[in-house]
């Protein structure tokens, strides 16, 4: 029996905000993706149900708010959209690959809850305001799998745009989700390192620019050192950064994991941080019901 090789690969993304965009107008670079779009919150041409017939991969790049009183994060529209998606998908070699933020776990119980489907993380490591630019170049990519073949799938779809020498870190599901958080998450303990010896350096006389530059010239500490910020503000903002904070900061409370060093990042940011813009993000910020 001859079987004509797939040349085409059909792409459905759920979720039309920056994450959604950079992935679906990325990976339509290649003219052998075709991308189906879906956003509860927008028009879309398309069901839900006929994004997902009708793609072989599925990413969920739906919002994962942190709770106004940070205690928290909201997984409740990820949550719903996984259960919708796996009626669905379910039976099929269909990948869901879940793009949002998720808390370490959280993939894994989809595949616990709806066992036949393929279910994959693959975390984003996008800024803002560059996302799609992020999105193509990008110092590594992340895939977590519930299964070899599903992450060898998801790497071959990259590499229909990607670089040839691109790193791939395939793994479980939660460790990858983990990957997430801790990349993030030194990141912004950074800042706010970088913010402490800015300070400490205008006491005692030191040139902070001077210093930087050439603490930055050592590769294992990098960059993300610069005080003020880009904003001109002291300590981290945006979407991300205090967003994944809370979240992993609510998960350790309920499992009564030690992150205090985390604690302390925190509780500086806020204490450093003059624009809160968080707080006035729908996608980032949510009063508890």
């Amino acid at each position: 029996t001859f079987f004509r090789k797939r040349t085409m690969n059909n792409i459905g993304v759920v979720g039309w905000g920056f994450v959604g965009q950079a992935t679906g107008k990325g990976l339509a670079r290649n003219k052998q993706n075709k991308i189906f779009v879906y956003d509860k919150q927008r028009t879309s041409p398309l069901s839900l149900k006929e994004v997902v017939a009708k793609s072989e991969f599925i990413f969920v790049c739906v919002p994962t708010p942190m709770y106004s009183d940070y205690s928290g994060m909201d997984m409740g529209i990820v949550d719903e959209v996984a259960g919708q998606i796996a009626p669905f998908a379910k039976n099929t070699d269909k990948i869901v690959i879940i793009k949002s933020t998720v808390l370490p776990g959280t993939t894994a119980g989809y595949v616990k809850k709806y066992p036949k489907v393929n279910w994959a993380m693959n975390p984003e490591f996008l800024t803002q305001n560059n996302a799609n630019k992020d999105f193509l170049n990008p110092a590594r990519t992340v895939i977590g799998a519930s299964n070899k073949k599903a992450g060898e799938r998801i790497m071959k779809l990259y590499k229909t745009i990607l670089s040839k020498n691109q790193p791939y870190h395939i793994m479980d599901t939660t460790s990858a989700e983990v990957t997430k958080y801790m990349s993030n998450l030194m990141l912004a303990s950074k800042v706010i390192l970088g913010n402490e010896f800015y300070f400490l350096s205008k006491k005692v006389g030191a040139n902070y620019e001077k210093v930087r530059k050439a603490v930055e010239a050592d590769p294992r500490i990098g960059s993300h050192l610069k005080s003020p910020g880009p904003d001109g503000d002291f300590g981290f903002g945006g979407a991300c950064f205090p967003k994944d904070m809370i979240g992993i900061l609510g998960m350790a409370r309920k499992q009564k994991i030690d992150v205090s060093v985390l604690e302390a990042v925190w509780k500086k940011n806020l204490k450093v941080r003059k624009n809160r813009e968080w707080e006035h993000m729908s996608s980032a910020f949510r009063k508890k019901k």
